[in-house]
């Protein structure tokens, strides 16, 4: 039996991307003294170490870095099979998250993000086919 897909927990290192994801916003940390993007969320900057943590809205832009179709159905509601992508970011870093196009995604393939809700007023980023980034 498959359990109902979960919400993201609403760490402290994650509100400001779960809260401008709601918005329509693709916001990622940068590190205030190098200007490094950096992802996942820390409050440390994994470059210089540095708590100068500042968060950007990110142009939501870049190319597909790897991608995988699951086609096991692991939460109810589930359509399988699904694309997951990582997309490295213009800005920097890399991504996880869903595909939002008709075909398979293609190795440095242009993708721009879009939002999605998932549930309870929560909205996740995906990825689709973009201009070129």
């Amino acid at each position: 039996m498959t359990a109902a897909r979960p919400l993201p927990l609403r760490y402290p290192e994650d509100v400001e991307h779960l809260d401008g994801a709601a918005r329509g916003e693709l916001r990622v940390p940068v590190c205030g003294s190098c200007g490094e993007a950096f992802w996942p969320p820390s409050p440390v900057c994994p470059r210089d170490f540095r708590r100068d943590v500042e968060w950007t809205t990110d142009a939501g832009t870049g190319r597909v870095h790897s991608w995988v179709r699951f086609h096991k159905r692991y939460f109810e509601g589930d359509d399988v099979p699904y694309v997951v992508v990582q997309v490295r970011l213009d800005s920097g870093p890399n991504l996880t998250t869903t595909w939002t196009g008709p075909d398979d995604p293609v190795l440095g393939e242009p993708v721009t993000v879009s939002f999605r809700e998932v549930g309870d007023g929560v909205w996740l980023p995906e990825f689709g086919p973009g201009e070129q980034a």
